[in-house]
């Protein structure tokens, strides 16, 4: 109650932005959520409409009793604040239930932990995280690798007891062999990997326990967020579901993990010869084994952010980025997959992985005009020029063009050896032109792009190709910019509240956003028709676009299709093109027939597929589901 009332209140202290705020409830109540708007000739974001009364945890004094707050959650109180724009994210412990309803499958858990020279204090955390835990069927091994400290083996000691084994090490063997040692003497069904200073939540292992009674999951993973050497929360981390050529580009499982003990020991361990990525490295060898992998949408795991430790930057460590760069090329030869793996200049630490093109494929680019000959000539002028993989055709499907000066320049296309003009006079329907034009090509490996786009990356074709024929892979897509600029108009689309959105809307292309979504190979549920490369084969057995989507929602359509088929769509932020689409050009949601249209043909979509009815397994259900920025809701 007291939020709403704050709400009215600053609706009516701010009369002036009145007349958006109308126009923009028209528009929430046919699309369900919101979008950006253009004011004034300028694209702006509107911001939601309500103040945020946000927790935070307060510090608890200096000099206080070791165990008077000894883990995160509790080392202070909560205060409120009710100013949006001063917003941080806090989290907040959860309730625990009454009564914790009866599990079919009551898995038993061995909490491994590697120690080193663990400050006290660290530990005591540790150890009250643990015996927080709502569920109680586990293990906690605490494996000593061999401290110097005196006090820390000590300490260490002393923890021994109920639930808890402690192991030393006669010599030290680094957080790999420290960790086997401790997986040996587990006798948990699964284990559970926990750093030596972080924190588990106190709903941590129910969840677990939870995810395996209804999945039988091999290998199951969770959201995170960091304590700051304040004290306080911070960085949270919502994943997407499992993402396998994500994983490739980042380690975004991390914390917390947990792995059925009896697949850790077929796949032999961690691997000391990875130390500092050896986790990477661990569940790469298990996405070999095993598609039973679960995502739990919830923070579950604290990891403490230390000077000089990763989860402070990755860069601190190079060590840490040698591994994970090998660990993901051993992958490649395991898999039997060419490709290598190249460093991002500017993001320190990162490496993305460029797959070698199998053969010389014929790839098809087919590319739908009508009377815009200027503009069809500047892309194709573009491709021809700036393409260093020479084995492509062209297909232009004419969709009736009538201006003189557009017909000349078709003719005069038609005579060079690698374009093809196809005459389709009938009313616009974007899937029917392109399905035409697909039997039309000869390729193997098939791009549908729009002609108001301009190739910049010269190795466009064979990036995107490299992806395209990987067997788990459907739908490819570019990152878009908009003319005369570096801001994105498109970088993977996003199924929200509203709908299918553009991730990053004119944001720019350089700066990283949401853990470099924009930067890095993710997997994404849909990308843009306007730049799609597909293998031929798999458009074909997803039964092509449908033509009854004739003007939108065709190209997420089909990429809905290819993720129910198994496939994996991924967006190649490497390979750029400017979409000469204007910033100002009009919004269909602003025009009331041509959203009646969109809100029609988006009601059909989620017809036809009611599984992705809001909602999006590539995005997260704990950002906001009306932002394609990847934010955190405030409030």
């Amino acid at each position: 109650m007291l939020r709403r009332a704050a709400k009215a209140a600053w609706w009516v202290a701010t009369p002036h932005l009145m007349p958006q705020r109308l126009k923009m409830l028209k528009v929430r109540r046919h699309l369900g959520g919101v979008a950006s708007v253009n004011v004034l000739g300028a694209a702006i974001q509107i911001k939601p409409a309500y103040l945020a009364f946000n927790p935070k945890p307060v510090q608890a004094a200096l000099g206080a009793p070791l165990r008077a707050c000894p883990i995160a959650s509790e080392a202070g109180t909560y205060s409120m604040e009710s100013d949006w724009r001063n917003f941080r994210y806090s989290y907040v412990p959860p309730r625990r239930p009454d009564h914790l309803r009866a599990l079919s499958c009551q898995p038993f858990f061995s909490i491994v932990v590697p120690a080193y020279n663990t400050p006290e204090l660290l530990l005591q955390r540790l150890l009250s995280s643990v015996r927080a835990q709502w569920y109680e069927r586990y293990e906690l091994i605490l494996v000593d690798d061999n401290s110097p400290l005196e006090a820390a083996r000590a300490a260490l000691r002393q923890a021994a007891g109920d639930h808890v084994k402690v192991i030393a090490l006669d010599q030290n063997l680094g957080i790999s062999g420290a960790t086997n040692a401790g997986i040996r003497e587990a006798s948990g069904d699964y284990i559970v990997f926990l750093d030596h200073d972080d924190e588990l939540t106190p709903d941590c292992l129910w969840e677990l326990a939870q995810a395996v009674d209804a999945t039988n999951a091999d290998f199951i993973y969770s959201d995170e967020d960091k304590i700051l050497p304040s004290g306080e929360f911070s960085l949270p981390f919502y994943k997407p579901d499992w993402s396998p050529d994500t994983i490739m580009s980042t380690m975004f499982t991390c914390h917390v993990s947990a792995v059925r003990r009896s697949l850790v020991e077929e796949l032999g361990g961690l691997r000391s010869e990875y130390d500092g990525a050896q986790d990477w490295d661990l569940v790469l060898r298990i996405a070999e084994k095993t598609s039973r992998i679960v995502h739990i949408a919830k923070v579950l795991y604290h990891w403490r952010v230390i000077p000089g430790s990763v989860a402070a930057d990755l860069a601190e460590k190079p060590y840490a980025v040698d591994a994970s760069v090998r660990a993901r090329e051993a992958a490649l030869v395991r898999r039997g997959q060419a490709g290598a793996l190249e460093p991002l200049p500017n993001l320190p630490g990162h490496a993305r992985v460029k797959y070698a093109l199998s053969g010389t494929p014929l790839i098809s680019i087919i590319i739908p005009s009508r009377d815009n000959g200027a503009v069809l000539a500047q892309c194709i002028a573009s491709i021809m020029k700036g393409t260093e993989y020479r084995h492509f055709e062209i297909v232009v499907m004419d969709n009736g063009s009538r201006q003189p000066e557009t017909l000349d320049h078709l003719r005069a296309l038609a005579g060079t050896s690698q374009v093809t003009v196809v005459s389709y006079d009938f009313p616009f329907n974007y899937s029917e032109i392109n399905n035409v034009g697909a039997r039309h090509a000869r390729g193997e490996i098939l791009v549908f792009l729009n002609d108001d786009t301009e190739v910049i990356s010269a190795d466009w074709l064979e990036r995107m190709a490299g992806y395209a024929q990987l067997p788990h892979v459907g739908a490819v897509g570019a990152k878009l910019l908009y003319p005369k600029s570096r801001l994105m108009q498109h970088c993977g689309i996003v199924n929200l509240g509203a709908g299918p959105g553009h991730a990053f809307l004119a944001a720019d292309a350089d700066t990283p956003v949401a853990f470099a979504r924009n930067m890095l190979e993710y997997n994404w549920l849909a990308v843009t028709g306007a730049c799609l490369m597909i293998e031929r084969a798999k458009f074909e057995s997803v039964g092509r676009f449908d033509e009854s989507f004739p003007i939108a929602y065709n190209d997420v359509d089909l990429c809905f299709g290819l993720t129910q088929a198994g496939y994996y769509n991924v967006l190649c932020p490497s390979v750029e093109l400017v979409h000469h689409e204007s910033l100002t050009r009009g919004d269909d949601s602003l025009d009331p027939r041509k959203l009646e249209r969109l809100v029609r043909e988006r009601g059909r979509l989620y017809e036809k597929h009611p599984r992705f009815f809001m909602r999006d397994p590539f995005h997260n259900l704990n950002l906001s589901p009306s932002d394609v920025h990847f934010r955190i809701p405030a409030g």
